[in-house]
């Protein structure tokens, strides 16, 4: 009765504290007022004497952190004030200041931006000179000013720069204005980035402005082939920024994006510096398990996103994820697409979704340096309840007594080892700290023409294992931009190259953390190691069993444009990366329990290596028609993908000195040769048309070419079509103070697949050991199928964005339906051919659908204080729509038409026989047994997510910040005594302290069955039943996680003045601090037991320009 209660109380006090967290974040909408008023209210005392007008605003900017902007021909620089006030309102000094030169004023209390601009326009036409020019010295100049998508603009400023003399453009863009040769224009309208052109005898000027999208606080979002305003995209794109990846202590990109995206799933395999991630966007589509990865594109190059790890690999490491060869510092964005009509575009490989990253690209300025470091540390965050040595001894001695034998040479904890020692091997092996340090350093600046950024960064990491293990990085990057503000020929180049020495044991040794308590010690008095008479299997000896891994990572990108007329581009994308790995293992002499008489040593030699190119020639054009902006893009792939590899294995060493040359090995075996080359081909279209602002249309189609099929079935032809309606910039809604922004999306469209190895069109053959007539020969590894083709996913969503209060909130609510067909799945043959299955197209149907919310609010903004938060949250529904004679093929067991792909078919465990003691099960056939397969196997559990999402809150006051992260999975899982760390309760092997209700006379209601240590008991084999077959061991692992932890201070402008900096923060931060859930095992993410659990971490750190 008391577990009863605790566990509802922690269960309510859970779910309360879960709503609360809900309504504090969003109560804060309510509370949102109009700033506008209150900042004009804002006191202040300021006495200032003859000094320039901007100098006075740039006081009134400190005081107040009001910031102004305006044209140059507004405020006269040299222009000399005096403001003596003494607690006077805003509104007063303002009137004051500006009514006197006709100025007005108008504020943005998003930003605290104030924008200034003349009450009245200045006169148009040629000017008078100014006093240094002669008229035989200047010349007229004509033009046109237009946007990016070659609209006209209105009332655009052109001053001469140094001067007041200048002129506005007419309602068709056009200007005239009288200048010298060695003048300089300037460009500029409120919400664009201002322009500066030399005269220098050019008498026609034509400018195009481009969109200040800070100044506008509108977002450009990357969808891959072309860039789209947030606000005008018609398919759903999520996105992470540079922000918010650096204020957590990763070392993967892809830790980044974990509960910040919905429809999103990003679930960490391991604790360990390059361990494992499984990505899922929108569920599983594919029933085989390696076709659901999505593609992964690094500035526009493919980027290969599945380990190639080779023999030698360390399985500390296991689904070891490439993108630790990514610098997190270097990045800039990550977007992820995952509709038809952002995802089409990619054809054949968007139909698990994409991945974007864009890494950080120059900007124009004065040369800066910036520098900086962090460092930390990580421990695990939650450790077993596993038993004590009484208690052990106890559990070890009742089973012996249960099963009616004695103490045997299988039970040396009972008959060897000391029965007083204890030793907690939690602590002992995963109980360490791993220390952290990272350091980065970047110059960057340039013209407004030619800017470039170079970086450079280090990054170590150790373990929680006993120890001297570590991976280390060194990593830099480049970028050049080159786009001349009157010329036709723009570029960017990136690069960016990482080198990974990666210095960890081989296994894990987590799964050991269930030895018995009163194992012996560890190592000889000399510091051997200790075998204790070959009783045990001494953890340690995995401690002395070297691995190295050198990881050479290089990616690069290079994109060409050239403008032929206005409106029309040329262009092309070429990429190239490389990855190369060679990594070395080992088995001393001494590693190996000396009861399996091995005396020599083995090494493991391994290389790999990925090389991939990529051209994409392009052709863009753009032009308005009336009310209408058209946008054409029509281009072209070629790539190439080569893998090459090589294991070879080597016996036989006498010594642990030389394990690393191969010429002193008594015999090699070559355990595998890769090359394989994967290419493709495709032509690819979008048609964009923008009207009035109002009516979105997206258009976007692909043929591909994959060298995975065979000739008869190598292209295929995909689309999606993208709708919007902006329903707030319709007439009956431009005065709503409510609803600010309003806007109705839909996109339906076909995606592929070619996730498959190569080859498996071909009969193949690979070599065999056997030999004939004294030489190898070669055996047929696999049938061909030339007919078999692409997978399809035919993806519908319909969506509605709002923005609310002056933006103040923001919701993206959307319904999403996939169903991919056309499964490419191994069919299952007689095993008279001698194979298991031959690679085919079943028509086999998966559906995946789901609501996805979002949510970002600006809860309270009073001149130093901002409350902003976001949410996310999706609900994810999967089905097997239909799969024609299931019952006949080797799924039948695994699967169900209409039900999810995660169901598990199971026996259901019914409890614990009050009489024997024993587990039960239900008989589904009646026939008294309850673990006939499959005739007793029910589909009543599932291991999925039900809901999940993330919370975000980020507060700040003048230079500090505050920003907390809330992680939250409601999901079932599988339980701890499913892990084969934990052996049938009463053998040799720690359990956890829950064993200890297990039944021990008749009449007994408990939760756990008798002990026993036989292995050929009834009890044993109903226990090894349970925790592979029966429903019991799936359970709750929901779980709620304060993921992310990040405080800052940033230096006052005039203590970083002072220190001759442009600016700097102190901050801390951390990571998976704490996890509220029922779960009992190490982790509910990772739901093991014999790896290490994702740790948690807290650095300390500076960041400073220069």
């Amino acid at each position: 009765m008391k577990i009863f209660c605790t566990e509802k109380l922690f269960w309510l006090m859970r779910m309360c504290m879960f709503q609360w967290l809900i309504i504090l974040t969003f109560s804060g909408v309510s509370m949102a007022i109009d700033n506008h008023a209150q900042i004009l209210e804002t006191k202040i005392t300021l006495n200032v004497e003859n000094i320039n007008i901007v100098e006075a605003l740039d006081e009134i900017s400190a005081m107040t952190g009001l910031k102004f902007a305006y044209s140059s021909n507004v405020i006269i620089p040299i222009e000399k004030v005096s403001i003596n006030v003494q607690d006077q309102p805003l509104r007063t000094i303002f009137n004051d200041l500006f009514g006197t030169r006709r100025i007005d004023y108008k504020i943005r209390e998003q930003d605290n931006m104030v924008f200034l601009k003349k009450q009245s326009p200045v006169k148009k036409g040629p000017l008078t000179a100014p006093l240094t020019m002669t008229s035989a010295e200047t010349i007229i100049i004509t033009g046109q000013v237009t946007d990016f998508n070659n609209v006209p603009m209105a009332g655009v400023n052109i001053v001469i720069k140094g001067t007041t003399n200048g002129t506005t453009t007419d309602k068709d863009g056009n200007f005239s204005i009288e200048a010298e040769n060695d003048h300089v224009l300037v460009f500029s309208f409120i919400g664009y980035s201002t322009q500066e052109i030399q005269v220098a005898n050019h008498t026609t000027i034509n400018v195009i402005l481009q969109e200040d999208i800070k100044s506008l606080g509108e977002v450009v979002i990357n969808a891959g082939y072309w860039e789209v305003k947030n606000t005008e995209r018609t398919g759903n794109i999520s996105r992470v920024t540079s922000e918010e990846i650096s204020r957590q202590p990763i070392s993967n990109p892809l830790q980044a994006l974990q509960g910040r995206m919905p429809g999103v799933v990003i679930q960490q395999q391991s604790g360990m510096p390059g361990g494992g991630f499984v990505v899922r966007i929108r569920g599983q589509n594919s029933l085989r398990a390696d076709g659901n990865e999505p593609l992964y594109i690094v500035d526009g190059v493919p980027y290969n996103g599945v380990s190639f790890a080779g023999a030698a690999s360390s399985e500390v490491i296991p689904n070891g994820n490439p993108f630790t060869a990514l610098n997190p510092d270097d990045i800039e964005n990550i977007e992820v697409l995952k509709d038809a009509d952002a995802t089409a575009i990619y054809g054949a490989r968007g139909s698990n979704g994409v991945i974007l990253i864009t890494t950080k690209k120059a900007k124009d300025g004065k040369p800066k340096v910036d520098v900086g470091i962090y460092s930390g540390f990580s421990k695990v965050g939650h450790f077993l309840d596993l038993l004590s040595t009484p208690q052990y001894l106890e559990m070890r001695k009742e089973a012996l007594r249960n099963d009616k034998t004695e103490p045997g040479f299988l039970d040396p904890d009972l008959k060897l080892w000391d029965s007083t020692r204890y030793t907690d091997w939690q602590r002992e092996l995963i109980g360490g700290t791993a220390y952290a340090t990272n350091a980065k350093v970047s110059i960057s600046g340039g013209t407004k023409d030619t800017q470039f950024l170079i970086g450079g960064g280090y990054f170590r990491q150790s373990t929680v294992f006993p120890g001297n293990f570590n991976d280390q990085k060194i990593s830099g990057h480049v970028n050049l931009n080159h786009n001349p503000t009157n010329g036709k020929f723009s570029f960017n180049f990136s690069g960016s190259y990482l080198f990974d020495n990666n210095n960890l044991l081989r296994n894990d040794i987590t799964r050991y953390i269930t030895l018995p308590p009163n194992t012996p010690v560890p190592f000889n008095e000399d510091g051997s190691l200790n075998w204790e008479n070959s009783s045990w299997e001494n953890p340690y000896a995995f401690l002395q069993k070297p691995y190295e891994g050198k990881t050479n990572n290089l990616i690069s990108s290079l994109s060409l444009k050239y403008q032929i007329i206005p409106g029309l581009f040329v262009k092309s994308n070429l990429g190239f990366t490389d990855t190369q790995v060679k990594e070395f293992s080992a088995f001393p002499i001494g590693t190996t329990n000396p009861a399996y008489g091995i005396n020599t040593a083995i090494s493991v030699f391994s290389t790999g290596s990925i090389r991939t190119w990529n051209v994409e020639p392009q052709i863009e054009y753009s032009r308005p028609f009336a009310k209408a902006v058209l946008n054409v893009l029509i281009g072209t792939t070629f790539l190439q993908n080569r893998q090459l590899g090589n294991d070879v294995e080597a016996y036989g060493y006498t010594s642990n000195a030389v394990l690393k040359d191969l010429m002193s090995a008594a015999s090699l075996s070559v355990v595998e040769t890769r090359d394989i080359t994967y290419r493709y081909n495709a032509i690819f279209g979008r048609i964009n048309l923008n009207w009035d602002k109002k009516y979105l249309l997206n258009l976007t189609a692909r043929r591909d070419g994959s060298s995975r099929f065979g000739p008869e079935s190598r292209f295929a032809n995909f689309g999606a079509i993208g709708v919007g309606w902006i329903f707030s910039n319709e007439n009956f809604l431009l005065e709503n103070s409510v609803i600010t922004f309003g806007k109705l999306r839909a996109s339906y469209g076909i995606t592929g697949s070619d996730q498959i190895g190569d080859y498996q069109y071909l009969d193949t053959y690979q070599a065999t050991y056997n030999t004939y007539q004294g030489k190898t020969g070669i055996v047929p590894a696999r049938l061909a199928n030339a007919i078999y083709s692409w997978e399809n996913n035919k993806k519908l969503e319909v969506a509605l964005d709002l923005g609310l209060c002056n933006n103040r909130l923001q919701v993206s609510t959307s319904y999403f339906n996939n169903r991919s067909s056309n499964q490419l799945v191994g069919l299952a043959l007689p095993s008279i051919t001698g194979f298991n299955s031959i690679q085919s197209n079943f028509p086999a149907t998966v559906q995946n659908s789901g609501l996805e919310i979002e949510l970002q609010s600006i809860n309270v903004k009073h001149l130093d204080f901002l409350w902003t938060a976001s949410a996310n949250l999706t609900f994810p529904r999967n089905k097997l729509l239909e799969y024609p004679n299931l019952q006949g093929s080797s799924y039948a067991n695994t699967y169900e038409v209409g039900k999810s792909l995660y169901i598990k078919k199971r026996y259901h465990f019914t409890g614990i026989d009050t009489q024997t003691g024993l587990i039960t099960f239900e008989d589904k056939n009646s026939n008294g047994v309850g673990t006939n397969y499959p005739a007793d196997l029910q589909a009543i559990k599932q291991i999925t997510q039900d809901y999940y999402g993330g919370i975000q809150n980020t507060l700040s006051y003048k230079g500090f910040q505050l920003s907390i992260f809330l992680q939250f999975v409601k999901q079932t899982g599988y339980s701890y005594m499913a892990s084969p760390a934990f052996v049938v309760p009463g053998r040799k092997g720690n359990q956890m302290t829950d064993v200890l209700s297990r039944w021990q006379k008749p009449g007994d209601v408990s939760e756990f069955q008798m002990f026993t240590s036989s292995y050929s008991s009834k009890g044993s084999s109903l226990y090894s039943t349970s925790t592979y077959a029966g429903d019991n061991s799936i359970t709750d692992a929901s779980f709620i996680r304060l993921q992310n932890l990040y405080f800052a201070w940033e230096f006052p402008q005039t203590m970083a003045r002072r220190l001759h900096m442009k600016g700097g923060k102190l901050y801390t931060q951390g990571q998976n601090i704490f996890t509220w859930t029922k779960y009992k095992g190490l982790s509910p993410e990772t739901q093991s037991q014999t790896m290490l659990p994702p740790l948690r971490t807290i650095t300390i750190g500076f960041q400073i320009s220069i």
